[in-house]
């Protein structure tokens, strides 16, 4: 045994535990690959934004952008000092250098006729007039005086005719901001349009999604926010983000772990202690259930490598279903002092119990979702050895002594058990009623499961109210999604985007689409800048050079300009042109290109879009965001970046098939009690009716409440299925197994009276246990827990409810000896 532990100790400690909740989603089977993109650990799905806020009348733009500098300074250098691979940041964009603009200038100035659209063309004869070109003069004249012209003089030379306007559209759009925008730039910052709020735009060097890695940094934040509240109170600093969405939603979990269930836990072993009254007894009720994780855990580790760590805080859920294991073969101790004698009452049902929970377990490894398989694989395996260890090892840590219980409670729970609920009328018509109802409601309304996994998230005070402040200063009203187009390479990828101009500019003239980012506006594709070469050297003849040059000098003199100063128009008139990708001269910032296009894990490009749409229901199908979604996703080569709208058809399918899997398992369970009961079909079906029963009561109780099912809630369905199983199973055995002669029985006795009655004592402690521990859950803060709580109560309930009174009383009515009276054991 001890050789055992350390064995699969060993290896359960190697395995590695990941915080990933996109594992929680079902995976892709689209063959081009672009829901997976999606799902992808994409970086601009990976964007923080920190806000520096005037909190006073005292804090003008200069000191917000003098704290945004100094806290990003502090957070860097802090970066700076940690090893490449615990680095917290990977890039922090909020400031334009001094040089970009006259890069930008001197790189237009170098590719000219590739960023001037070939629309352009089809009006470009109406300027070449004497009228136009001598208001444009006149307009060069002052542009060649104002501050455009003392910084960039060659603009207005190289352009006599006025087309910088193209080149000011593009300006525009690469300091305009992340996205659609909504900022202005001041001193290289950017700032909301009031100018109340300094932001930055930061990308963790770790994915949203793994949120044990990237939790170093939002620590970081914290401690340095309150720091700096603290000495500058004019400047009110927060953050928000996808990432930091994962950081609260994992950190409200485990701290719900803590209040609620750790709470639970230890009320549970003061019970516990209450009852057994031996500290002794506390490592035999723990070591199986111990031996049976970290025996799951080393299997999965031969199997996997790695585990989930919400698969795992699930998983320590279903291990109450082991725990009741051992507390048949505990209490049992307390009325039997043998071990053989114990082994003989409870090997049978302990491992029919065994094999008819994991049959209601294996529903799950049909599922298209890595973590649910997972989960019922480790549920499995924890259970096999849970048991093994129970029926193997426990027995020879029994000591052959009665004592060591309370007998107070004990005598108390005795009661309990002795009381005739089961020949009590009232009780039973009640009891048909609240059943007949459940079914009738279930039958009426059906139940309804939530597809949306935005509802399962913790949304947490802070980061919400950042994203309401920067929302109320930009867009109000609207929200901002992303989308991508994809390629093999990057000029594929933006030769594919061209579709979502369509797209958007369709759904835009329908008024769905507020506004997007025209991506390809910047980023040229090759074939695009070489057909707008090739109308540039098209459209310049000799003959309307010469034009051009005629009215240079007939309107430049009366605007008090020299013909000669316009030179440079006509080098770039006559110079040769090649196409060039823009990304990869280095001329964008990485922050902001970061948000125009990226390379994903597998070698995949993407091109990206910030489209603006109404703020409306996500769960309304006709809701505008739905709306573009579905236009985006249907087209090939286009994909929407955000992973909860793939799931929400394949999750309510899931949903669908895990209702045909539970009622196939509870087919195979009943195969296994027909011939575990030795072919007899009443005693079959009389065990197998709380099962049924308890099941279609939560079924029934979530929809009269209008509960629906979710994909955490589901997964904890199987649990309050397995729990029926084995408490249906004990009650069956010692009302079957009483019938029957046991050696040393005295002649004629009857044992219902012992054998049901250990068994209805550990049906008690374990519902005690389990219950107190599932009720805690009601208490949770995080959605996803508190949503177990409810179903998983209702189906504790009404187990034990059904297991205790119907299923003694219909068994009575058709199979037991009505003259015998219950008697109470002795302790």
């Amino acid at each position: 045994m001890v050789v055992l532990f350390a064995f699969f100790g060993y290896f359960a400690a190697q395995i590695h535990l990941e915080e990933d909740i996109n594992k929680l989603l079902p995976s892709s089977r689209n063959e081009d690959g672009s829901t997976k993109l999606a799902f992808a650990d994409l970086r601009i799905k990976d964007k923080v934004f920190l806000l520096f806020e005037a909190a006073t009348d005292e804090a003008d733009e200069g000191l917000l952008i003098e704290t945004c500098d100094a806290f990003i300074d502090s957070l860097m250098a802090a970066d700076a000092r940690r090893t490449d691979d615990k680095r917290m940041v990977g890039d922090a964009f909020y400031y334009l250098d001094d040089e970009l603009v006259p890069d930008v200038v001197d790189y237009l100035t170098e590719h000219l006729p590739a960023y001037i659209d070939t629309a352009v063309y089809a009006e470009l004869d109406s300027l070449l007039t004497p009228e136009h070109m001598a208001a444009q003069m006149t307009q060069n004249r002052r542009d060649l005086t104002g501050t455009v012209g003392q910084l960039f003089p060659e603009l207005i030379q190289m352009d006599p005719i006025g087309l910088r306007n193209v080149w000011g559209a593009m300006l525009g759009g690469l300091t305009d901001g992340v996205g659609t925008g909504g900022y202005e730039m001041v001193d290289g910052h950017f700032m909301t349009r009031d100018h109340s709020i300094c932001l930055c735009f930061l990308t963790p060097s770790h994915a949203s999604t793994d949120t044990g890695s990237g939790a170093d940094l939002f620590r970081w934040l914290n401690r340095a926010i309150a720091e700096w509240a603290a000495t500058t109170p004019d400047v009110r600093i927060s953050y928000h983000g996808t990432p930091a969405s994962g950081f609260y939603n994992s950190t409200r979990i485990k701290q719900d772990m803590k209040e609620t269930i750790g709470v639970s836990l230890l009320l549970v072993l003061a019970f516990l202690l209450l009852s057994f009254r031996r500290l002794r007894t506390l490592p035999l009720l723990v070591l199986p259930v111990a031996f049976g994780a970290l025996f799951g855990l080393a299997v999965m580790y031969f199997i996997k490598g790695q585990f989930s760590l919400l698969a795992l805080g699930i998983g320590a859920i279903v291990l109450g279903v082991a725990f009741s294991y051992v507390l048949h073969i505990i209490t049992h101790q307390k009325f039997v002092s043998h071990p053989a004698r114990i082994l003989r009452d409870e090997t049978k049902p302990v491992l029919l119990g065994c094999i008819t929970t994991i049959g209601s377990f294996m529903g799950l490894f049909f599922i298209q979702t890595e973590l649910l398989r997972d989960f019922g694989l480790f549920a499995a395996l924890s259970i096999v050895g849970t048991t093994a260890f129970s029926l193997l090892y426990l027995p020879q840590l029994l000591t052959p002594e009665r004592r060591g219980v309370n007998p107070l409670m004990f005598a108390l729970v005795n009661k309990i058990n002795a009381y005739p609920f089961h020949r009590k009328r009232p009780l039973l018509a009640a009891i048909a009623v609240v059943t007949l109802v459940c079914i009738g409601f279930y039958i009426a309304r059906g139940t309804h499961f939530d597809a949306n996994m935005h509802n399962l998230g913790y949304l947490a005070p802070n980061t919400t109210q950042s994203e309401a402040t920067l929302r109320a200063k930009t867009y109000v009203g609207d929200r901002q999604k992303y989308f991508a187009a994809s390629g093999q390479t990057m000029e594929e990828a933006l030769e594919h985007f061209a579709l979502m101009d369509h797209v958007l500019d369709s759904l835009s003239q329908q008024g769905i689409v507020k506004s997007y980012s025209p991506t390809t506006d910047i980023l040229v594709p090759l074939g695009v800048q070489q057909a707008r070469i090739d109308a540039w050297t098209a459209y310049w003849t000799d003959e309307r050079v010469d034009r051009v040059r005629a009215l240079i000098a007939q309107t430049a003199p009366h605007a008090g300009l020299r013909p000669e100063a316009f030179a440079p128009f006509f080098e770039a008139v006559g110079a040769d042109y090649e196409p060039d990708p823009l990304y990869e001269v280095g001329l964008i910032p990485p922050g902001y290109l970061s948000t125009l296009m990226e390379q994903s894990a597998d070698g995949q490009y993407l091109c990206f879009t910030s489209v603006r749409c109404l703020l409306n229901d996500d769960d309304d199908d006709e809701s505008d965001f739905q709306h573009i979604c579905d236009a985006v996703a249907h087209t090939p080569h286009l994909l929407v970046l955000d992973t909860y709208y793939y799931t929400r058809e394949t999750l309510a399918t899931m949903n669908s098939d895990f209702s045909v899997l539970q009622w196939i398992s509870m087919l195979f369970v009943l195969v296994v009690l027909y011939f575990s009961f030795r072919r007899n079909l009443v005693h079959t079906l009389i065990g197998f009716m709380p099962i049924l029963l308890s099941w279609l009561i939560v079924l029934g109780s979530m929809a009269m409440c209008g509960r629906e099912f979710n994909v955490i809630n589901i997964i904890i369905s199987t649990f309050i299925f397995g729990i029926g199983v084995d408490y249906s199973i004990f009650v069956m055995n010692g009302l079957i197994e009483g019938q029957r002669p046991q050696e040393g029985d005295r002649p004629g006795q009857v044992r219902t009276t012992t054998l049901f009655f250990y068994h209805k004592t550990a049906i008690f402690f374990s519902a005690v246990i389990l219950i107190v521990s599932v009720g805690s859950m009601l208490f949770a803060k995080h959605p996803a827990i508190r949503s177990v709580g409810f179903s998983t109560l209702v189906g504790m309930v009404a187990a034990v409810v059904l297991s205790y009174v119907t299923q003694p009383a219909i068994y009575e009515r058709f199979c037991g000896r009505k003259d015998k009276q219950p008697t109470q054991p002795q302790i």
